[in-house]
Formats: structure tokens, C-alpha cells, sequence
């Protein structure tokens, strides 16, 4: 999973998010001056960083040189992890800490801090333009570059709570008595050894770890366990949901960042840049999950509710607003692809706080690509995510249908396909090729190019779940958000496939050497 291509196809996934060239080569001219307006800034602000990393390299320290270097780069050139800010707020600089170095940070620190409040003051123009993206990546910047920003750490999520940074859930806990334990999650204070030594606590008393997993098989006893935006309720471990949880937190932080403009219309991101709303984002409703011990568990409980639930893996019914799993011990990777799955389609449809219909008439194809697309979503053991492997399951089946069976249904048909024109009446194996054309398209309007086609897609998906019944039925067809043809997609579409085919055939043939 280290291969330059795949490299460059997370680095192009990140670096679209910002401003991508089809925003800047549009028809809006204001997003064309705020992208000056940026270029402008930030040469102004790596002009003084490398002046002051040249400083630092004279006085022999090197290291600290190379530290400010990688600091120069664009939010979407960066190589470290722009969203893991720090916790506690920055300290005063020591007394004891010789002149030169305190002058060098106090320096530093300036630098940054100005530019930060430069990018806030274009996040809001970007806002007024109603440019959402743009304004909601700026604000990362900000906060990347000045993590004690408080309007940026408020739009972001965070409230300060003592000399910490936290979610307001984090802060409703830590004023609890509780601790985050990575096994257990959130326990009062005083329970932590007892758990380590393999006790539980549950109805007024204390048990074993055995003894409470017997009552807890019952699912009416089952444990939850509360985070930030999931509520997860499993039979099959405290430790599996804690660590679900986890994972679907990382999930979710993602997703936010990377589809901002489905979630926050200009209007409700103007309010967030109030300090009295700014930190309304953590009183959302929590995402529902249940995760059941075992799959005939699974069957069992959803039979009436979804027929031919057998087939399933897993299942989001809006109408529960609720994500429904099972634990699958010989295949726990599968498992987590699945829940990644359902779990995109139910924070799409719990985007909006009522239930609304999407997909009934046309571009059914999005809904379902874009799920299986984020089945890629991966987190890895040092905490880096990736998404859009090219060798991931769900774009080799992309890629041998196009370019071994041709299968392909061109665009300008394949998005007028509704709910029931996607999903034929028979013939399973003409669903799957449907489901594999839709990933790879999906893949390819987010990676095309550098990002070329991802805000419109980002747009239209927007638009697909718009709260607005009059954009939802009739959002704007993508050849007129990309300004091109569905011809010449279908074209440009095959010859990313091609490519992307002849660049993992080189990488095989040079592992056998």
C-alpha cells in the first residue's frame, strides 16, 4: 500500500479538496481573484520562512532549518498531517531559553500567526462569495498554522477546556471524572485499574469480564459506547466498539473535510464564523450503529424489515437512521469496507435533518459510486489515511469491465438512471458491472488530472442531497459543471482507466525482477 501511484492519487485527493483547477479555469471570477489573493500571500509568507530558515542554517542548525522548511508548503502540498493539531495551548517560552533561540521561535511563531490571520480574513471572503469549500480548507490552514486560533479551532470543532483543546462531547466527559482509555474508551477515573485487571462494572455492581459479555449477549443489554458523532451499540465486545468507534471517528473527520460543501450551505458555515454558533457543530445528532455478534444474529433481527437481508453484508435504513452490522471473524477487513460503505450512505442521508428521497429519477449512479468508492478508506498502523488504491477490489472489477468485457453505458445515459433503472429486476451480474462502472467513474471525477472534475462532482453530490426540492430533483448535469461534453468524458474516462491499468502493470512486472 506505498506505491508512488497510489501516493500521488491521495496527494491529487487532498490537494483537489482546496482549489482545484476547474474552480479556478470557471466561469466565477471571484474564485479566480481569492486564488490570486492566496498565491500572493502564501509567496509572501514563504519569502520570510526561508529567510528565517536561511538564518537558522548559519548558526549552525541545520535541523531546525529543514524543521521551518516543511512548514513553507501549501495546505495541499503539505506532507505532514495538517489536521492533527495540538492539543494543549502553547505555552509562554522558558526563561531559561538562550536569546537567539527565543528570538528565532517569537519569530517563527509571528510569521505564522500573521499569515493565519490573513487566510482567515480570505476564508471569509471565500464565505461571502459563497465559495464553501474554499473557506472551510482556508480555515484548516489557520488553525494548522495557528492552532490557538480560537475561531478556527471553533469552526473545526474544538472548544478550549483548561489548557487543552477538546470536543465539546471531550469536554462533557473530561468534566464527568471521565479518562479516554484506548481499550475500554471512556471510563470514570477511578474504574481504570479495575478494568485493566479484568473487571467490569455494570448495573451497581462488579463482574467479571465473563460475566458481564453473558448478560451483554443479549442485545437489549448490549454495551454502547458514545463518541463525538456515533453511538454504537454491540453485542460483540466493548473492545470491538470502542475500536469501531475509532475508526468510524477517523471516518468521519475525513468525510467532513472532504465534502464540506455536502454538509455546510454558505449560510450555515456564516453562522459557524459567529462565536456564539461556532462550536454548534458538536451538538449534532449522533450517527446510530448497531453491530451485531454474529451475521445469523444480523439476518435475524433485519429479516422483516429488508427482504433478501441473506445477501447483505451490512445495511443504512434511512428511516431507522440507523447503520446495521455484524462481526465477521474470517474476514474483519471486509467487515470494516462495508461499514465504511453504509456509513457514507448514512452520513449523506443525515446530512439534512429530515428524511428526503435522493436518487429516484436520476443519478443513482453517484450514490452508490461514492459509497464504494470509500470502501478504499484506509487508516494505517502510523495513523496516515488513504483513499482511491487503485489496486483496491472495487477498481480492478472497474477496470476489467471497461477494458476487458467493454462494458460501458455512456454517461449521458448512465446518469439519467433512477433507483429502479440502476437496479435491474434480474441478472445480479448486471448490477455488479453497474456498481464497478459507477466506483471507477466516481474515482475518476475525484482524480482526473490533479482534481480537475472534483468540485463539480462535489457539487452535483451536493446538489443530489440538497434540502431544496427544487435543486435536489433537478441538480445541474455534470457536463454542465465541468464544462465538457459527457462524449469526450466517456473518452477522457477510458484513457484514465488505460493508464492507470499500464502504470500497476509496470509496478507488478518490476516486483518480479
Amino acid at each position: 500500500m506505498t506505491s508512488t501511484y497510489r501516493t500521488a492519487l491521495v496527494v491529487a485527493l487532498i490537494a483537489g479538496a482546496f482549489i482545484s483547477r476547474s474552480e479556478a479555469a470557471g466561469s466565477s471570477a471571484s474564485l479566480a481573484l481569492l486564488n490570486q489573493r492566496y498565491e500572493k500571500r502564501h509567496a509572501q509568507f514563504a519569502a520570510a520562512m526561508e529567510e528565517l530558515a536561511a538564518k537558522a542554517e548559519k548558526t549552525s542548525a541545520p535541523e531546525v532549518s529543514a524543521a521551518i522548511r516543511r512548514l513553507i508548503p501549501t495546505l495541499a502540498e503539505q506532507t505532514l498531517d495538517v489536521d492533527n493539531l495540538p492539543r494543549h495551548v502553547r505555552k509562554e517560552l522558558p526563561a531559561s531559553l538562550p536569546e537567539a533561540e527565543r528570538q528565532r521561535r517569537s519569530q517563527l511563531h509571528h510569521i505564522r500567526s500573521d499569515y493565519a490571520k490573513d487566510l482567515c480574513t480570505l476564508s471569509r471572503r471565500a464565505l461571502n462569495a459563497e465559495h464553501v469549500s474554499l473557506a472551510f480548507h482556508l480555515v484548516r490552514e489557520v488553525a494548522f498554522h495557528d492552532p490557538d486560533h480560537r475561531l478556527a479551532r471553533q469552526l473545526l470543532g474544538y472548544v478550549r477546556h483548561n489548557d487543552d483543546w477538546v470536543t465539546p462531547f471531550e469536554q462533557s466527559m473530561l468534566r464527568r471524572g471521565f479518562v479516554w482509555h484506548d481499550k475500554f474508551g471512556w471510563l470514570p477515573q477511578k474504574y481504570v485499574e479495575r478494568y485493566e485487571q479484568g473487571q467490569r462494572f455494570y448495573r451497581g455492581r462488579w463482574l467479571t469480564a465473563a460475566q458481564e459479555a453473558a448478560q451483554r449477549h443479549d442485545f437489549n443489554k448490549a454495551w454502547e459506547i458514545e463518541s463525538d458523532h456515533f453511538l454504537i451499540k454491540t453485542n460483540q465486545s466493548l473492545e470491538r466498539g470502542v475500536a469501531l468507534s475509532v475508526a468510524l471517528e477517523h471516518f468521519h473527520r475525513f468525510f467532513r473535510r472532504e465534502f464540506a460543501a455536502v454538509f455546510d450551505s454558505p449560510e450555515q458555515m456564516r453562522q459557524l464564523f459567529t462565536a456564539r454558533n461556532a462550536h454548534g457543530r458538536g451538538r449534532a445528532q449522533r450517527h446510530k450503529v448497531h453491530y451485531y455478534q454474529s451475521r445469523e444474529e444480523f439476518e435475524f433481527r433485519l429479516r422483516e424489515k429488508q427482504p433478501g437481508i441473506e445477501a447483505s453484508n451490512g445495511l443504512y435504513l434511512p428511516a431507522d437512521r440507523t447503520a446495521y452490522f455484524f462481526y465477521n471473524p474470517d474476514n474483519f477487513e471486509s467487515n470494516l469496507e462495508t461499514l465504511f460503505h453504509e456509513v457514507t450512505h448514512q452520513l449523506l442521508s443525515e446530512s439534512q435533518l429530515k428524511l428526503i428521497e435522493v436518487g429516484q429519477h436520476a443519478n443513482f449512479w453517484l450514490i452508490e459510486g461514492i459509497a464504494c468508492y470509500l470502501e478504499s478508506f484506509e487508516i494505517d498502523k502510523d495513523g496516515t489515511i488513504s483513499v482511491g488504491d487503485p489496486r483496491h477490489v472495487r477498481l480492478h472489477w472497474a477496470r476489467e469491465r471497461r477494458l476487458k468485457e467493454n462494458f460501458y453505458i455512456p454517461l449521458s445515459r448512465f446518469t439519467r438512471m433512477g433507483i429502479a433503472g440502476f437496479r435491474p429486476s434480474i441478472g445480479n451480474e448486471l448490477l455488479l458491472k453497474r456498481y464497478s462502472q459507477a466506483t471507477g467513474l466516481t474515482h475518476f471525477f475525484l482524480h482526473y488530472e490533479d482534481g480537475l472534475y472534483r468540485d463539480a462532482l462535489i457539487k452535483h453530490l451536493s446538489q443530489i442531497y440538497s434540502p431544496q426540492a427544487r435543486i435536489r430533483e433537478n441538480p445541474q448535469p455534470l457536463d454542465e459543471l465541468t464544462g465538457v461534453s459527457f462524449a469526450e468524458l466517456d473518452r477522457q474516462y477510458l484513457s484514465y482507466l488505460t493508464e492507470m491499468q499500464s502504470v500497476l502493470d509496470t509496478q507488478a512486472a518490476a516486483r518480479q525482477q
